[in-house]
C-alpha cells in the first residue's frame, strides 16, 4: 500500500514538473535558453581566441629562441675558422670534429624549427631547449679551445724564458674560462671539470710569476685538464646527436 502511494506521489510530482516546464517555455523560457546558448557560444569564442593568441605567442617565443641559437652557431662557425687559421699545435683534430658536429647540429636545429607546428607546445619547447643547450655547450667548447691555444703559447714563451708574455697568455686563458662559465649559465654539468682547469691555471700562473723550475709542467697540466673537458664535451655531443 505504501509503495503504491509513493509511486502515485512520484507521478504527481513528475506531472507537476512537466506542467511547470511547459508554462516556463510558453512564458519566455525558450528565449532565456536561446540567450544562454548564445552567451555560452560567445564565451567559447573568446576562450578559443585566447588559446590561439597564447599558441601564437608561445610559437613566436620558440622561433625567437631558435634564431638566437642560429646566431650562436654562426658566431661559433666564424670563431672556429679564425682559430683554424692560427694553426695552433694540438688543436687540429679537435677543431675538425667541432666543425663537423656544428654542421650536424645546425641541420638538427632547422629540423626542430620546422616541426614546431607539428607537435604540442610542451614538446616543441622541450626540443628547442635541448638544442639550445647543445649549442651553448659547443660554443663553450670552442672557447675552451681558444683558452688551450693561449696556454700552448704560454708554454712556448716560458720555454723561451719570456715569463711576462707567458703570464699574459695565462691571464687571457683565465678570462676565457670565465666566459665559458657565463656561456653555460645554469648548465652546471661541467662545474667540477671547470674548477679543475681553473686550479691548474692558477698554479701555472703562480709558477710563471716566481719563475719556478716546474713552470712548463704546470702550464702543460692546464693543457691536460682542458683537453679532458673538451673531449668530454665532444663525446657527450656525439651521444646527444645519436639519441635525437
Amino acid at each position: 500500500m505504501e509503495d503504491a502511494m509513493e509511486v502515485a506521489a512520484l507521478m504527481v510530482a513528475l506531472a507537476s514538473f512537466g506542467l511547470a516546464a511547459v508554462a516556463y517555455w510558453r512564458s519566455g523560457g525558450k528565449r532565456d535558453i536561446e540567450a544562454a546558448r548564445q552567451q555560452l557560444e560567445a564565451e567559447m569564442e573568446v576562450l578559443h581566441a585566447k588559446q590561439r593568441e597564447f599558441f601564437d605567442s608561445a610559437s613566436e617565443a620558440i622561433a625567437s629562441a631558435y634564431d638566437e641559437s642560429r646566431r650562436r652557431l654562426d658566431r661559433n662557425r666564424e670563431r672556429l675558422r679564425v682559430l683554424k687559421a692560427e694553426a695552433v699545435e694540438g688543436l687540429g683534430k679537435q677543431m675538425e670534429r667541432a666543425a663537423e658536429q656544428l654542421h650536424a647540429l645546425a641541420q638538427r636545429l632547422e629540423a626542430g624549427a620546422k616541426s614546431v607546428g607539428e607537435s604540442t607546445l610542451l614538446v616543441a619547447r622541450s626540443v628547442e631547449q635541448g638544442i639550445a643547450r647543445r649549442v651553448r655547450r659547443l660554443e663553450a667548447r670552442t672557447t675552451l679551445m681558444y683558452a688551450k691555444a693561449k696556454a700552448t703559447r704560454a708554454v712556448n714563451w716560458a720555454h723561451k724564458r719570456d715569463f711576462e708574455r707567458a703570464e699574459r697568455q695565462l691571464e687571457e686563458a683565465a678570462d676565457l674560462l670565465r666566459t665559458v662559465r657565463e656561456m653555460l649559465g645554469v648548465d652546471h654539468a661541467y662545474d667540477e671539470a671547470l674548477d679543475d682547469v681553473k686550479r691548474a691555471l692558477g698554479k701555472a700562473t703562480d709558477a710563471v710569476r716566481v719563475r719556478a723550475e716546474d713552470t712548463r709542467q704546470r702550464i702543460e697540466h692546464v693543457l691536460t685538464e682542458t683537453d679532458k673537458l673538451v673531449d668530454r664535451l665532444e663525446s657527450e655531443e656525439q651521444e646527444a646527436a645519436s639519441s635525437q
